[in-house]
């Protein structure tokens, strides 16, 4: 893998496989937001981003870490997540947050948040639905795989009893 990029530049190009948003992959890496989208698009410029990332990629494909570009990816995430970014907020003084604090946690399974008196609410995406629906999705590609064959194989079949009455 090249070694021209940063580990701040690599940890980036690792982000925005998995979320594909320059924003929340700026974030994860402690980039500012009013110049998260000028060094997300710098990064992705350089000369071996495009390499380190078609590797990383290849990489992640290999060991079923998705790369954030369909809605198993996003199932995925709902359903492997860690939590504790946002136990880590729930136990934060509010007043002792920055802005920037708040943008490197990674909140993606919270589907809601309240503060009140001395008080943190959170809730999670339901990670069984998640895992329902997902299983939904793998059963319905399968099946079509599975039709797809078939028709394919009466094809083949078709194409050879062709040549043969030739």
């Amino acid at each position: 893998m090249p070694v021209s990029l940063t580990a701040k530049q690599k940890r980036f190009l690792y982000y925005f496989l998995k979320s594909k948003n320059i924003a929340e992959a700026a974030a994860m890496c402690g980039i500012p937001p009013d110049t998260a989208y000028e060094e997300g698009m710098k990064i992705l410029g350089s000369p071996h981003a495009a390499e380190y990332a078609a590797e990383l990629a290849v990489t992640m494909k290999k060991f079923g870490a998705g790369c954030g570009g369909t809605v198993e990816d996003a199932l995925d995430r709902l359903i492997n997540g860690r939590v504790n970014d946002a136990v880590i907020l729930a136990k934060a003084d509010p007043e002792q947050l920055t802005d920037e604090d708040i943008r490197r946690l990674d909140l993606y399974n919270v589907s809601e948040l309240k503060f009140g008196k001395g008080v943190c609410e959170i809730k999670f995406a339901d990670r069984l639905k998640a895992i329902e629906k997902l299983n939904e999705i793998r059963s319905q590609s399968a099946e079509d795989n599975a039709v797809q064959s078939f028709f394919d194989a009466i094809g083949e079949a078709a194409k050879s009893s062709e040549k043969t009455e030739e």
